[in-house]
Formats: structure tokens, C-alpha cells, sequence
């Protein structure tokens, strides 16, 4: 059945590490498509980022809003006034007893919805940035992240596998190779 333009987007407050279970419940709920519960579209924006673990890129979703999930529903029965709306208790109990739902937050803002409900990739996770290399073997770099942060070197080395740069810096006044991420140096131009 075609749902579009029904019910109202509402803010759903969630425990600490419950969206995606609250999500999967309500998301169950709209697939058996029961008219007693009309609740219609449920998102919980993510997107995909990149970590770095033990030299190996790791692709690892990040929240745009934990602890919030949000959720198009009729909350209010048909035909009832701004000034007197009556509650639908069948979805005020379904939604209220999901496991990890704290409270329903409130109505949405025409203004949020058009900016927290469009966000591109919400459901849908980001690809992974190409490792296309920003530095090549002789580069002047500043790091600017680290315990050598401020020392000026010359890249020695770029490993585009692993993920990192070998960087000839000096300390002590002695020629010292150090490894580091693309993310801790900058290029330097004297």
C-alpha cells in the first residue's frame, strides 16, 4: 500500500546503542503494513567513514544522531483537531513499548525534516574514499599531528596498501625515518 505524504515525521529518543534495534523493530512493524499501526518510514542516518587499525582501513558507521531515531507515523486519529487531537493509542503503545525507546521527542519541523531526512547516504553507506595518493617520494612535509608534531621532513616512502608515509625528519639533530597517516602531515613549501 502507498503511504506517501501520510502521518508526520516524529524525533524518537532512544537508550545509548538501541537505534538500530528500535529501527529494525518499527521497520518490521511497516513491512506487515497494518492498518491498526500506521506507522510509515523510519530512518536512522549513518554514514560509512574510513578508521585505521593496525595499518589496515576499516570501513566503520558513524551516527549523525545517536540516541535519536526518526519515524513518519499518524500519531493522532483522523478528524481530530490542532486544538484537541486524540491520541491513536495503538501506535503511542507500539512505538512507546519497543525495547530502548526512551520517550517520543516530538513533532519535526518542516525545516528538519528538509534538512535531517534528506541527508544523502542516510540509509545508505558512503563508498570508500579511493586511495589516490596527495603525496609522492620527495615532498617537503610539515607533521601536524603526533608526538613530532612541528618537525619538518621529506617523504622517504608512500604505501598506498597500507595506508601510511615514511617521512625522513630530523631529531636530535640525527636523520630519523618515521611512519605516519596522510592525515598527520601537511605539504610544506619554503
Amino acid at each position: 500500500m502507498d503511504h506517501v505524504g501520510q502521518g508526520r515525521w516524529y524525533i524518537l529518543n532512544t537508550l545509548t546503542q538501541y537505534e538500530n534495534r528500535v529501527r529494525d523493530t518499527i521497520q518490521r512493524q511497516i513491512n506487515l503494513d497494518d492498518p491498526a499501526v500506521p506507522v510509515f518510514e523510519v530512518q536512522y542516518p549513518v554514514e560509512m567513514i574510513v578508521e585505521k587499525r593496525n595499518g589496515k582501513t576499516v570501513p566503520k558507521p558513524r551516527k549523525f544522531f545517536p540516541g535519536y531515531v526518526f519515524v513518519r507515523m499518524k500519531l493522532y486519529k483522523d478528524g481530530a483537531s490542532d486544538a484537541a487531537p486524540d491520541l491513536d493509542e495503538n501506535v503511542w503503545h507500539f512505538i512507546t513499548g519497543i525495547k530502548g525507546v526512551s520517550r517520543i521527542g516530538g513533532e519535526m519541523s518542516p525545516e528538519e525534516v528538509a534538512q535531517w531526512i534528506s541527508i544523502p547516504g542516510a540509509e545508505t553507506p558512503v563508498p570508500m574514499p579511493s586511495a589516490r595518493p596527495k603525496f609522492n617520494v620527495g615532498d617537503q612535509v610539515e607533521i601536524v599531528d603526533g608526538p613530532f608534531q612541528g618537525s619538518k621532513g621529506v617523504i622517504q616512502e608512500v604505501d598506498t596498501e597500507h595506508g601510511f608515509l615514511r617521512v625522513e625528519t630530523m631529531v636530535f639533530n640525527r636523520a630519523n625515518s618515521i611512519e605516519l597517516e596522510p592525515s598527520q602531515v601537511e605539504k610544506f613549501v619554503e
